[in-house]
């Protein structure tokens, strides 16, 4: 006899229920999800342990490629293991789930158990573990503090032990544990278990009247201090200066006539400029204007997500509470407890694209008409050109959310003709709106944009381990993962019973989340955790509210403890927001940090408007500057940098390569701020390359002006070898020469020097740009080994030093100077010009340096702007007739050679 299978509803069946004849069906799938989940989760574990055992990744490789291809090799951390456990269970799980659903459903086994009195202490024990893993979670050691084991971060890291600290230190929660725990937690459990559930208030009109008023006045006063703390005049703190140069430098270029994708013009996140500059060309592009627009479309997005939680969430309490979480955890919390930062890369550059595309499904999914349909397709596929991550990950969780819904025919049977309509066109319309972003580009601008390199920056990150940092097996994110697990399950159960409702869109929500989740598996920081945890929040709501539809009219009392630990877990956002008023208020006006960052403010609209003053619209300049103000000096000036990518977006040795042969080949003007803004070093050959072929032409203590170099070097040589010669160098105005010049000055080698030496120099004497310029050296500091001869403090002076002995000497303000300076066992000697100017005393002979000998600059950031035009070292001194006559073959040459 055939075994008849058992089949139950799902949990969506029994929401609109409120008969007790139900309850055991709840019990039943609450019973299937848990072995649903667990054996899931237990068949990944043995699925990893597998994978460790098999896969042998050879990371030394893997950095070594990395060290090769990026400029801060320091960063490159590859994680292919890590890397490749995530990406198998991204694709494992939610398959397992499925399996599992549809396995546990048919077997008596669940029946059997769900009438039993051991349910609840089946439940109850779930309970206590997530509990567990919540509490060991956030106690566990921050990885990235001060004893973390790792490199901490942020300033935050330096203060927090564990993840708790890190997340709530200094906060209500953080301060006042026990007070909202056992006060303000049981009297929201008494607002939902007792009015709620005994007296039916959430049927009330008034009341809900009431609530609402409360909960959209104070959502309301919350989104738009988001926006108001997000729209300022200059960004003054460090973290915003560099968070908000990420997006602005790339807008002020396309502002100014430079299209992304050509050129070698990219930008880490996406082709957003573009859509905005219609915008900007109306309106002007300032730092003012941009955080205003960045500060709307986030205002949008937040005020989308309250329409769509309001059609999904029932219960306006919950939909307030949650509301009051998708804020505050991923964006408000980081505000409360660092230094200000905008972080337009994620809010909204990024947190737009899935956002639009929730509220459009929302829309869809109320009447499913073509138009919307197919405005949605599009819409999303020119989000992809916006923002490539968020926009790839929402528009395939687009078509896979029609596949979902449009799985089952009318027939009830899978209707794959349908299915491949929705990829086949789904992959026509992007290809489509590529075609159209190409055709709108080359009409605009005259070029067309290689598409291909809209994926440079995440192969990038992706293939070198670019910046990436180990997540932690015990850690919040399991909260997290948790969550969406329980979405897919939820998504399994409406799927395997073919019911068509409102509620596929926690499909698509958890599809969402778990894709937000690959940007924090990459950057593993509590910080990225917070920002990426919006979906997952969203879809916390639903579930939560999902929940106490089931219990409302139930009493199941493990479900009641569930409901619970939710309400825990989603009320405490609420509080924060409302006792961190005060703090609202300091970030929307930031006094502190505009009184703090006055000065450096002033000091860049100064140094700006000396640039402005020097240039035209339209006008090709470099700008070299701290990589985190490089965006303030171009801003809506419309001058175009003459080197793209910006100073931000410069991760590959290759984009150094091709700047250095484009200074030495081109004559842009460029504008150098070397004493008022580091954290340039990492650009040491471009550096070079300006020094060997611009000179100096005007400028102050903040900022100079560098034009491409007029006065020509000799092309004569006038130092000769000889069998004392240990260096020589002839320096002409060829590329090759600047070249060899550019690395001479990274150092040549340790030279052998006798305690009789000479050294030459033939040199073009003119105003200076960086601190100490260096001709010759091989002498890091003025210690006990080596000499030095370098320009002192930008002026007409120089400092000659042999060991630990060191002299300041007047040369000529401009013109060429042949310097010889004669090393002995006692003293040193300096001539300038043929004529003997100094002899100086030494208390020891020369010792020789293990320091590798340098020209044109000296280690940290000592170029030496303008002409060498001859380097030699010779170990025996110049008599004076020879440095006589060797002045005067050079006077004389340049001299002939002078128009």
């Amino acid at each position: 006899m055939k075994k008849q299978k058992y089949q139950i509803k799902s949990l969506g069946a029994l929401f609109n229920s409120d008969t007790n004849s139900e309850t055991l069906l709840v019990k039943q799938e609450t019973l299937i999800w848990i072995a649903t989940i667990f054996s899931s989760i237990l068949v990944y574990v043995f699925f990893a342990l597998v994978i460790k055992s098999i896969y042998k990744p050879d990371l030394a490789l893997l950095k070594s490629e990395g060290d090769n291809l990026l400029i801060a090799s320091s960063v490159v951390r590859p994680e292919p293991m890590e890397s490749l456990l995530f990406r198998s269970g991204v694709v494992s799980i939610p398959l397992l789930l499925l399996g599992f659903y549809s396995f546990y459903s048919t077997k008596s086994l669940i029946a059997n158990i769900a009438p039993k009195p051991y349910f609840n202490i089946l439940l109850i024990s779930v309970i206590l573990a997530i509990i567990a893993l919540v509490y060991y979670d956030f106690a566990s050691l921050n990885p990235f503090s001060s004893i973390g084991g790792d490199i901490p971060q942020t300033m935050r890291d330096r203060e927090s032990i564990t993840n708790f600290d890190f997340y709530f230190w200094g906060l209500f929660l953080g301060n006042h544990l026990f007070i909202y725990t056992f006060l303000i937690f049981p009297i929201t459990c008494c607002l939902f278990f007792i009015c709620y559930k005994k007296f039916n208030l959430d049927e009330n009109r008034n009341f809900n009247l009431y609530i609402s008023i409360a909960g959209y006045y104070i959502v309301s006063i919350v989104i738009l201090a988001c926006v108001l703390m997000d729209t300022f005049h200059f960004p003054y703190t460090a973290e915003n200066k560099y968070d908000f140069s990420a997006v602005y430098y790339a807008m002020s270029q396309v502002y100014a006539g430079a299209p992304l994708l050509a050129n070698h013009f990219s930008d880490t996140y996406g082709l957003f400029p573009h859509f905005l500059n219609p915008l900007f060309q109306l309106a002007g592009l300032s730092v003012y204007t941009f955080s205003l627009v960045m500060a709307l479309i986030l205002g949008l997005a937040f005020s989308l997500n309250l329409y769509c939680l309001g059609k999904f969430v029932r219960n306006k309490t919950l939909l307030f509470m949650g509301m009051a979480a998708l804020i505050y955890i991923p964006f408000l919390n980081t505000k409360f407890t660092a230094s200000f930062d905008a972080n337009f890369a994620f809010f909204p550059i990024r947190y737009i694209v899935p956002s639009v595309l929730i509220f459009l499904a929302t829309v869809y999914l109320k009447k499913r008409s073509k138009t919307v349909y197919w405005f949605t397709s599009f819409i999303m596929a020119f989000l992809v050109l916006w923002n490539p991550e968020f926009g790839l990950l929402s528009y395939f969780s687009w078509l896979a959310f029609n596949t979902y819904i449009d799985y089952y025919g009318s027939d009830s049977k899978p209707d794959f003709k349908r299915m491949l309509f929705h990829w086949l066109s789904g992959i026509l319309i992007l290809v489509i709106v590529f075609y159209i972003f190409k055709l709108i580009i080359f009409l605009s601008y005259s070029q067309s944009p290689d598409m291909a390199r809209l994926w440079d920056i995440i192969l990038i990150y992706g293939n070198s381990g670019f910046m990436l940092l180990p997540m932690s097996l015990v850690h919040p994110w399991n909260i997290l993962v948790l969550v969406l697990i329980i979405g897919f399950a939820y998504s399994n159960s409406i799927w395997h019973k073919k019911e068509n409702n409102s509620d596929p869109v926690v499909f698509l929500i958890t599809l969402l989340g778990t894709g937000s989740l690959f940007y924090f598996q990459g950057r593993s920081h509590n910080w990225n955790l917070a920002i990426c945890s919006g979906m997952g929040i969203f879809l916390f709501t639903i579930l939560g509210d999902r929940l106490w539809t089931l219990i409302k009219n139930r009493n199941v009392l493990s479900l009641n403890v569930f409901f619970a630990l939710f309400l825990y877990v989603i009320s405490f956002s609420i509080v924060e927001v409302v006792a961190q008023s005060g703090k609202l208020y300091e970030l929307v006006y930031q006094e502190k940090d505009k009184n703090d960052d006055i000065y450096e403010m002033n000091l860049i609209e100064n140094c700006r408007d000396f640039i402005m003053n020097r240039s035209h619209k339209g006008e090709k300049i470099y700008v070299f500057t701290n990589r985190k103000v490089q965006d303030l000096f171009f801003g809506g000036s419309k001058r175009l940098s003459a080197f793209n990518p910006g100073m931000i977006d410069l991760y590959l040795r290759s984009d150094l390569r091709r700047m250095e042969r484009q200074i030495i080949d081109s004559s842009f003007d460029v504008f150098v701020t070397p004493m008022s803004f580091r954290d340039i070093e990492f650009m040491e050959r471009p550096l070079t390359a300006i020094a060997a072929t611009y000179d100096f032409k005007e400028g102050n203590e903040s900022i100079s002006f560098l034009a491409k170099r007029k006065n020509k070097n000799p092309v004569k040589v006038f130092f000769g070898d000889s069998m004392n010669n240990i260096i020589h160098r002839k320096y002409n105005d060829d590329t090759a020469s600047a070249q060899m010049r550019i690395n001479d000055a990274s150092g040549i080698q340790p030279i052998h020097m006798n305690p009789e030496f000479s050294v030459e120099v033939l040199f073009y004497s003119n105003k200076q740009v960086f601190s100490n310029p260096t001709l010759i050296g091989n002498q890091r500091e003025i210690d006990s080994s080596g000499f030095a001869i370098s320009n002192y403090l930008n002026s007409s002076k120089y400092l000659f030093s042999v060991g630990c002995k060191g002299y300041i000497l007047t040369l000529p303000e401009t013109g060429w100077i042949y310097c010889v300076m004669n090393g002995y066992r006692d003293h040193f000697e300096v001539y300038i010009n043929g004529k003997l100017m100094a002899t100086y005393p030494l208390s020891k002979p020369i010792t020789n340096s293990p320091d590798k000998l340098c020209i044109g600059d000296m280690g940290y950031m000592h170029f030496y702007v303008g002409a060498i035009s001859e380097v030699s070292i010779n170990n025996k001194p110049l008599d004076s007739n020879q440095v006589s006559l060797t002045w005067e073959e050079i006077n004389s040459f340049i001299a002939g050679r002078t128009p």
